[in-house]
């Protein structure tokens, strides 16, 4: 199946660079920063960050998914937004798994959502401690008749991704999956909602 991304090219950057040396990747990452920087009109000193973030993204690409790099407030906040496809359903363990972590340091705040494509989803909004430092992070799920549709936004600051999830939501709401045929089965996601919340409940004190 083929994931097309539709995006923004003010605010987003796709990383569709294949992988080979470190050497080739990273001159890919200031060439297209730089370009980035020039087209929309920020200042040169933004080049450096987003170039960093393009490189840590295209490292860990890999043909099971796609992946845009979001720029918000004039190159301040930057974030990394993953979107991939699974043929089948996962298990509501697995769903819940995903959309939780263990690293959360406080319950997810979740949302069900509806778009035109992926149809009726179910998103969680999370402060992870990774390392002596916390990230904010957004999870999304869509569930199809034979396959599902999942991505991640982040890491990014946690008082960033208020700047990044509009254009990660407008993503979502744009693009498509080649074949998919969304489920209109909404019992099954607020059964996940329930579910995430439990998993919630046992966040350490």
């Amino acid at each position: 199946m083929q994931l097309n991304l539709r995006f923004d090219r003010e605010h987003c950057i796709p990383v569709d660079f294949p992988a080979h040396s470190a050497t080739d990747r990273s001159e890919w990452a200031r060439a297209t920063a730089a370009d980035f920087v020039a087209r929309t009109g920020l200042a040169p000193e933004a080049a450096g960050p987003i170039a960093a973030a393009l490189d840590d993204v295209a490292r860990v690409a890999s043909d099971d998914s796609r992946s845009l790099v979001i720029v918000g407030i004039d190159g301040r906040v930057i974030a990394p937004l993953t979107v991939f496809a699974v043929d089948g359903a996962l298990s509501e363990a697995d769903q819940a798994a995903f959309l939780w972590s263990p690293s959360a340091q406080l319950p997810a705040t979740t949302e069900v959502i509806e778009t035109d494509n992926f149809g009726i989803g179910i998103s969680t909004t999370l402060l992870e401690r990774h390392g002596d430092r916390d990230f904010g992070f957004e999870r999304w799920l869509f569930f199809g008749e034979d396959a599902t549709v999942a991505a991640i936004l982040g890491p990014v600051a946690p008082y960033g991704l208020a700047f990044v999830e509009e254009a990660a939501k407008a993503v979502l709401r744009q693009s498509t999956l080649e074949g998919f045929v969304a489920s209109s089965d909404r019992v099954r996601v607020d059964a996940l909602d329930r579910a995430v919340v439990r998993f919630g409940e046992e966040w350490p004190a």
